[in-house]
């Protein structure tokens, strides 16, 4: 599997129109993506931060590359992106998921 980790920082004007399009963004690829497995919006930092992470999973690099990014709800989470994220504070580093492990009673 290929997982992929993100993280950013938004404008303080431009938060709750990224918290918009991130969370649609992250339901429709789960959703609509057979490839797509798991797709975590993070916070970080302090409460109403304009910090965020992505943690996602897919089937292979196929499934990102080829499903994800050709995704509709892709395209309109980058148009806002665009206007929105603090140039140059966006780190992507993706790789092949070795182990997975959840929680459980």
């Amino acid at each position: 599997m290929f997982s992929l980790w993100v993280s950013l920082e938004v404008t303080p004007e431009g938060r709750e129109e990224f918290l918009k399009a991130i969370t649609e963004n992250a339901r429709a690829s789960v959703r609509d993506e057979a490839g797509c497995f798991r797709f975590d919006v993070i916070e970080l930092g302090d409460y109403e931060s304009n910090r965020f992470a992505f943690y996602e999973i897919y089937r292979d690099k196929d499934a990102f590359e080829k499903e994800h990014k050709q995704a509709p709800h892709y395209f309109t989470y980058r148009d806002i992106a665009a206007r929105v994220v603090v140039p140059g504070s966006q780190v992507n580093v993706g790789g092949e998921l070795r182990s997975s492990f959840s929680w459980s009673e």
